[in-house]
């Protein structure tokens, strides 16, 4: 069901049966086919930009093909008209803002059960005032600002350290290229904003992450419970469920898809 509470989109990767599964390409060409671009009629998409991380589900060829169609030289991506620079997540709002923001009031409540968790997701991201969005965004020119400056940079700031801790695990540091990519971008969009103040506003931020029903990996398959003999085990999964989410984050939209 689409709604119209709050500027934002999202979407629970599902399939046919309704099981939550991993994002590829297929799915995610389906989730923009059948679910983004429809939303979008609603809005004058000439007047919106989208952006979107180097995942490859994102970056095929097949799909870059379809966001142009309905973006034109309007898309921000590996591979796009705009090159989204890599390992930016202190330019993405979902990074700097919305992901932590939300994950940390959805498991303030303790979800049991994926639906429980899903309704949490949901009610938090409706619940979100269009005034912290509208911050978020200005925020964004900020940012620009200070990575300009920086010569491409990363923002020392909590949240990217946590990320630079992660690129570095699994080999993805910022590297010198990256620096100039960044560069790149930032003089591209500065000098769009002094033509067009008001483009940073008709930008859709997308990204994917993914919400575990207790937030960790159990490593084992079952724990015993009793001090002594035990007489009585409960088992816990491996792999505890979890949900993944796209969203979709601009000053300028309401959309928001629930099950």
């Amino acid at each position: 069901m689409a709604t119209s509470t709050n500027k934002t989109a999202a979407f629970g990767v599902k399939n046919d049966e309704g099981h939550n599964i991993t994002v590829n390409g297929d799915r995610y060409r389906a989730m923009i086919t059948n679910f983004f671009i429809p939303e979008l009629n609603n809005h004058d998409v000439q007047e919106l930009w989208f952006q979107q991380d180097g995942a490859t589900c994102h970056t095929a060829r097949a799909t870059i093909y379809l966001l142009k169609d309905t973006f034109g030289d309007r898309l921000m991506s590996r591979f796009g008209p705009v090159n989204w620079p890599p390992r930016s997540c202190d330019l993405t709002p979902l990074d700097y803002f919305l992901w932590g923001y939300v994950k940390s009031l959805v498991y303030a409540a303790k979800p049991q059960t994926l639906d429980h968790l899903e309704d949490n997701i949901c009610r938090v991201i409706a619940d979100i005032r269009p005034q912290m969005l509208e911050k978020v965004i200005e925020n964004w020119t900020s940012r620009l600002d200070y990575i300009r400056a920086s010569r491409g940079s990363p923002i020392p700031e909590i949240i990217f350290k946590i990320c630079q801790v992660i690129y570095s695990q699994f080999g993805l540091a910022i590297h010198q290229n990256d620096h100039q990519a960044r560069r790149r971008f930032v003089e591209w969009a500065q000098n769009e904003i002094a033509v067009v103040p008001d483009i940073h506003t008709r930008i859709l931020c997308s990204d994917e992450a993914h919400f575990w029903l207790n937030g960790y990996v159990n490593k084992q398959n079952c724990r015993i419970w009793s001090e002594g003999n035990p007489q009585v085990y409960v088992e816990t999964p491996l792999h505890p469920g979890k949900l993944t989410v796209w969203c979709a984050l601009w000053a300028c939209g309401i959309l928001l898809q629930e099950r």
